[in-house]
């Protein structure tokens, strides 16, 4: 893979490595930089990785880049994400790593509020929350805040781990480069989708001292993902990405000893059951081919589909009789029944929400 990268040229001691993943986002990205550049933090490399993006993306972070010596510029053939930020791991020498969307923006404080928790309580990983631009949502972390854990302790202490968002995330974290390099991890260049929940966990799970401030310092922008994987209205890739997903996601989860947790094995079935369940119809429905019974038999017989309904049981807790009967049939294998509900001539997509409510509405949750 051929990558063009801007010259080394001397610089202060580098305290934070930011890396940002650029992909055709020329709408966005000079306000995402100047979120950067202008922090009182200035201890910083800015590590700009040019996914091929075919509009005027790169020209731009070369711009900046020609006024301010802490940026690196590197261009690159298209691969997606992670091997953007892969790209960007192996060329950061900050003591600390940070990841930034290049359609995102961050708090004047971001780097000086977790520097210093990073720091102080000489952590591994420090985590804050967050705050989606649009919408104006807060979303503060569900872990426990302000004390030093463990990467295990740290995940268990979430009530919804899973369900919650609470691993969907790198953004809003800073991790010690130390210990990424030591255990050598990067992002799964084989995912497309959920790429940052693996990451983070592999990361949180290998740190023996993690810690989460309430603090709303990273700027969310969903309104400028409508172009992104997981929003495209067709995904081809996507059931594959699932699988893999959660294959690594429930290894990690076992060679950690969280699933001794009743609790953490209930959660993240009730993620996969509520929130990955209707992603999966929703591609089959906008799949350019038409679905089919075979179809529906395939994702009931998914393990990650069977792991969930053995683990909730009979316990599935959801607003009405109706769901529940539906997730009965989806829990017996009633394929045949389930397909005509989701794809029969009469089923309407009115119809079946009328049937089956909080069912086939856009999913909030990530992935």
């Amino acid at each position: 893979m051929e990558i063009q990268s801007a010259p080394e040229v001397k610089r202060m001691t580098v305290s934070i490595s930011v890396i940002v993943p650029v992909y055709n986002a020329e709408k966005w990205i000079s306000d995402c930089l100047d979120s950067i550049i202008n922090q009182p933090f200035r201890h910083i490399e800015l590590l700009l990785i040019n996914d091929g993006s075919t509009d005027q993306s790169g020209a731009v972070c070369e711009a900046f880049a020609a006024r301010d010596s802490r940026i690196r510029v590197m261009h690159k053939p298209n691969r997606g994400t992670s091997s953007a930020r892969n790209i960007g791991l192996k060329a950061a020498t900050g003591k600390y790593i940070s990841f930034v969307d290049a359609d995102d923006e961050i708090d004047k404080l971001f780097f000086v509020k977790l520097y210093a928790a990073a720091e102080q309580f000489e952590c591994e990983a420090v985590i804050c929350g967050y705050e989606c631009l649009q919408t104006k949502e807060e979303k503060p972390p569900q872990f426990t805040l302000h004390a030093v854990m463990n990467g295990k302790e740290l995940v268990l202490s979430a009530e919804r781990a899973h369900s919650g968002n609470e691993l969907c995330f790198v953004w809003r974290c800073l991790f010690l480069r130390s210990l990424i390099e030591k255990r050598n991890i990067r992002f799964q260049e084989g995912l497309t989708i959920g790429e940052d929940t693996i990451f983070l966990l592999e990361v949180v799970l290998s740190a023996n001292r993690v810690y989460a401030i309430p603090d709303l310092l990273y700027r969310y922008n969903t309104h400028n993902n409508a172009d992104s994987l997981t929003r495209s209205s067709f995904k081809p890739l996507l059931e594959k990405c699932l699988i893999l997903q959660y294959e690594l996601r429930k290894r990690l989860s076992d060679k950690s000893g969280l699933l001794a947790s009743d609790r953490y094995k209930e959660d993240m079935a009730s993620y996969y059951i509520n929130a990955i369940r209707p992603m999966l119809f929703t591609n089959m429905r906008n799949s350019p081919d038409t679905a089919t019974k075979e179809d529906m038999k395939r994702i009931v017989h998914l393990k990650m589909m069977t792991d969930s309904t053995k683990q909730l049981g009979f316990s599935y807790k959801c607003g009405s009789l109706k769901e529940y009967l539906y997730y009965i049939a989806f829990k017996y294998k009633l394929a045949a029944l389930l397909f005509h509900s989701e794809f029969g001539r009469r089923s309407k997509r009115s119809r079946r929400s009328n049937l089956f409510p909080g069912l086939f509405g856009r999913s909030k949750s990530g992935i």
